[in-house]
């Protein structure tokens, strides 16, 4: 990464979504074949949501599910650069993973990837028997970008009475867009201040401090699902991850937190070239084996 070359002018948003998605697919691994992938809509606040469900084998069997957001900042890449993930996960978890296309921004800034994001796990609460699987055991999930929409849909449901799903998954989670923290200023690794603050100033502008931007800084947390928060120890969001372990745990929600050193930001996915994202991985999809079987 440090020897790419620099551009002489600054690239435009279009040549870089498309240098990230490049870099995101050419690390991570092979989609899991037994995994059949199929696409559906689910009803949103402005219009059809994309989904790609993802199924494991036994295709008469009624599934527990999984809603996962993926990363990008919400500017950035799409669901189907995730499929590798999403059918990793399907195929470890034996679960359904509903793989949620949301609007990203500038072209739709905040709230509208969290309205997408809301929309989609009440989508799927209501249909769950449509795709085979078991409306009573439902999780979320996500990374980055997506572990903030899988925080900030928890913080939605209890806004509106609706059941919280058994687990969120929160893979370093942006749950703070306004962090000035010590690691989001001296950590520099593949991602850094800098980067985060110019993705952020595109999604949710002057909207920071606002609880569903960042979920951290909502007023209560208690009643939320119980979460299992994964972090890389050298990563720009690793203060603001341990802030909402502690933030969670003072609500008396129960938190799993785990920590792998010597990773940086994005290594989860990237399990085509970084061996700690398998370990990463199948310690989710236990998260979540056990989870559906409380």
């Amino acid at each position: 990464m440090a020897a790419a070359p620099q551009p002489a002018e600054p690239p435009s948003l279009e040549e870089t979504r498309a240098a990230i998605r490049a870099g995101h697919v050419s690390l991570s691994p092979a989609a899991v074949a037994s995994v059949t992938v199929s696409e559906r809509t689910a009803a949103g606040p402005s219009g059809d949501i994309r989904v790609l469900v993802n199924r494991p084998g036994a295709p008469d069997a009624t599934l527990p599910i999984l809603v996962y957001y993926h990363g990008g900042g919400c500017v950035v890449l799409d669901a189907d650069a995730f499929t590798p993930i999403c059918t990793e996960l399907a195929d470890r978890a034996h679960c359904i993973v509903v793989n949620v296309d949301y609007r990203l921004a500038p072209e739709h800034p905040f709230p509208a990837s969290l309205d997408d994001a809301y929309a989609a796990y009440c989508w799927v609460l209501e249909h769950a028997d449509e795709i085979g699987g078991d409306r009573a055991r439902v999780a979320v999930g996500g990374d980055s970008a997506g572990g903030y929409l899988a925080a900030a849909a928890c913080l939605e449901a209890k806004a509106h009475g609706i059941a919280q799903p058994l687990q969120q998954i929160l893979v370093y989670p942006a749950v703070d867009m306004a962090d000035r923290s010590e690691s989001m200023i001296t950590i520099d690794a593949f991602i850094n201040e800098a980067m985060i603050t110019g993705l952020n100033a595109l999604h949710v502008g002057d909207h920071v401090l606002d609880p569903r931007a960042s979920p951290l800084r909502a007023k209560d947390h208690a009643g939320l699902a119980p979460a299992f928060i994964l972090a890389a120890g050298h990563d720009p969001l690793v203060d603001q991850g341990r802030a909402y372990v502690a933030a969670l745990r003072k609500a008396d929600v129960p938190v799993e937190y785990r920590v792998y050193e010597g990773t940086v930001h994005a290594f989860f996915t990237w399990g085509g070239a970084v061996d700690r994202a398998d370990e990463a991985v199948s310690d989710v999809a236990a998260a979540l084996r056990a989870a559906f079987s409380r």
